[in-house]
């Protein structure tokens, strides 16, 4: 029987979680599935681990390839995957048992629908905090969309910045495999932001998404040494490559979206200046990689003023004026409160 759902997991260096995670997706309630794991290379135990899982079960399916990022294992997953719908699930987070089962029950009233998004939670050592989800639940033609969800997609000027109403990652949605093989990422030297490159274009394109009032999905904070909690000396570049994508796949689509593609840029470039606080280099150092970095990708000069919150014109106005010093120095005053915050 063919499956209704194709889980990809991607795999790399998360063999202590890893487990856990297949375990979960095993555990599902609704049984008809196949699960691919996706090694990516992994230098660990994972390719082990995979393989042992594969012998338990026929429902999985283990690919090793060479490592190439997370873009080039989902997209190998989509290649191979036999479902009629897409579920993303990564190495170091777990579901809830009922998640296809919910998700199914969705797709059988409602035989149209492009993509269903559901609630997370992030998962801490001694606790567990949801993920913002403002949106009621219920099923969202095109009109409904074009009116509630699109105008705050990527920005919701409602809210901080620069939070949108969806929040981008691949994980907390299924999607229709005849919409995703149309508009799943396809560049893959995206290593950071990948998710929005295609979730948003995804969204824009389905005539008809479910959301899902639910928690069915655990997003780990335990795992340090994964890929956000690292830092990257090729933060700018990453970005400039992720615009890029975006405008070129979703730009000129209507003028709402333009004016979130613009608040976007903005808040990934100071987001590259708040990410060189993470690399232990003196505010000098910091600087000169800033203007280096900045010089190569002269995005500053198309980001537009209008639209944005005061603390973001103000540190893009910073940006185009070559005030690195200062903007670096905020960003560290504004890091020091969030984390003592925090504790």
């Amino acid at each position: 029987m063919k499956p209704l759902f194709s889980v990809i997991v991607p795999i790399y260096k998360v063999e202590k979680y890893l487990p856990k995670c297949l375990d979960s997706i095993l555990k599902q309630t609704y049984k008809n599935f196949e699960l691919l794991l996706i090694d990516d290379g992994s230098p660990d135990k994972c390719p082990k681990i995979c393989d042992a899982y594969a012998k338990k079960d026929k429902r999985i399916k283990v690919i090793h390839k060479k490592n190439a990022g997370l873009v080039a294992a989902r997209n190998t997953g989509i290649e191979n995957s036999q479902g009629n719908y897409i579920c993303y699930v990564d190495g170091d987070d777990w579901i809830l048992p009922d998640l296809l089962e919910e998700v199914n029950k969705i797709i059988e009233k409602y035989k149209d629908i492009d993509m269903i998004c559901y609630k997370a939670r992030r998962v801490f050592t001694d606790y567990t905090k949801e993920i913002p989800f403002d949106i009621k639940e219920g099923k969202y033609n095109k009109k409904r969309l074009e009116t509630e969800i699109y105008p705050y997609m990527m920005y919701d000027n409602r809210k901080p910045f620069c939070e949108g109403l969806i929040f981008p990652v691949a994980w907390n949605k299924i999607y229709r495999k005849e919409l995703l093989t149309k508009h799943y990422c396809k560049e893959e030297k995206i290593k950071m932001g990948e998710d929005n490159a295609f979730v948003f274009e995804c969204l824009l394109y389905s005539n008809n998404v479910y959301f899902l009032d639910k928690v069915l999905y655990e997003y780990n904070q335990l795992n340090v040494s994964s890929f956000t909690n690292s830092y990257d000396k090729n933060r700018f570049k990453n970005n400039e490559i992720l615009i890029n994508y975006i405008e070129q796949n979703i730009g000129n689509y209507s003028a709402i979206i333009d004016n979130q593609i613009n608040a976007f840029k903005a808040y990934w470039l100071i987001m590259a200046i708040f990410h060189e606080i993470k690399s232990q280099k003196s505010i000098k150092e910091a600087r000169k990689h800033i203007k280096v970095e900045i010089s190569q990708i002269n995005k500053s000069k198309n980001i537009s003023l209008k639209g944005l919150p005061l603390f973001a014109k103000g540190y893009i106005i910073l940006i185009k004026m070559h005030l690195y010093t200062i903007a670096l120095i905020g960003a560290k005053i504004i890091n020091k409160k969030r984390n003592s915050t925090n504790n």
